[in-house]
């Protein structure tokens, strides 16, 4: 039987509860200022899998993901060659939303 201290009882669930958030919140700020994951890569930044490939390669082991170092983004990034793509690919969702808007007021 493992040895019992009570030590748990000096807080409350609730307590407990937020110090593991808190615990978990600085974890991920933490793993996020290293690294970007393909998610990110997508959702926020506008990379397409083609440009991820073409541009950074293959990822690397982050912990329980694979993900690129956001060094490494931010200097693809700051490529000539990618800024040219970027350009198109803004453009391209630019005209997707619009599109999209047109859709919508056109089924009112």
């Amino acid at each position: 039987m493992p040895y019992y201290d009570g030590s748990w009882h000096m807080f409350s669930q609730h307590e407990r509860r937020e110090f593991g958030r808190k615990q978990r919140a600085a974890a991920r700020q933490k793993w996020h200022a290293k690294w970007i994951s393909k998610q990110t890569l997508k959702s926020e930044r506008l990379w397409t899998d083609k440009a991820i490939h073409q541009f950074l390669g293959q990822p690397r082991d982050a912990g329980p993901i694979k993900a690129w170092l956001r060094k490494d983004v931010l200097a693809a990034e700051e490529k000539e060659d990618f800024k040219a793509w970027m350009q198109k690919r803004r453009a391209e969702v630019a005209s997707m939303e619009t599109r999209k808007v047109i859709l919508r007021v056109s089924q009112k």
